[in-house]
């Protein structure tokens, strides 16, 4: 059914008039709300993990006066191995701390890995880096594979080792040790 043209209407001045101010309220009150919004600040971390290869290493030696080196491990061929860093710091009395990070490796339920170096002396004797207790170079990955080792020596590791290697361990035997990652320590 048409209806005539007296007969429509349209909206009337005052409800028309009660809905602009009503939005007009709503976006006043929402411009003031964003304006006054406490401010927030978003951070984010970003893992880079990789494989590692001959041509992406570095070396350095370690004086008494030098800034922190940090030398990239490189792995051994065919080992399960990401990115490890080692760094050697010089602490002003004669010692030198020295720590590593690694990635990808296998989780403590797996076995543990202990830290190793090769020995300067010429006898190509590897030891463990924290002396004679072996219980003290070593260390587990957890459950994302990622590792952390630390220690002080009491001399500067490049004029005792060549290199520093990372064995790991299965069921923390010893006689099945597989090298995993090393790193220079000489130029």
């Amino acid at each position: 059914m048409i209806f005539p043209v007296s007969r429509r209407r349209a909206v009337g001045n005052s409800v028309f008039a009660v809905t602009v101010v009503v939005l007009l309220a709503v976006a006043a009150g929402g411009y003031y709300l964003y304006g006054t919004r406490t401010t927030m600040e978003a951070t984010s971390t970003v893992t880079a993990t990789g494989s590692m290869s001959e041509s992406m290493s570095t070396s350095a030696s370690m004086s008494e006066t030098s800034a922190p080196d940090a030398i990239a491990f490189v792995p051994a061929h065919g080992q399960m191995f990401g990115v490890g860093w080692l760094i050697v710091a010089s602490l002003g009395n004669g010692d030198y701390a020295l720590t590593l990070h690694a990635t990808g490796l296998e989780s403590a339920s797996m076995g543990d890995y202990i830290v190793e170096g090769a020995q300067n002396s010429g006898q190509m004797a590897t030891v463990p880096i924290a002396g004679s207790n072996a219980t003290l170079s070593e260390f587990s990955a957890d459950s994302s594979g990622s590792g952390q080792y630390f220690t002080v020596l009491m001399e500067n590791p490049s004029s005792a080792y060549e290199s520093v290697s990372i064995l790991y361990l299965p069921a923390m035997e010893m006689q099945n040790a597989t090298v995993v990652a090393t790193a220079s320590l000489t130029m």
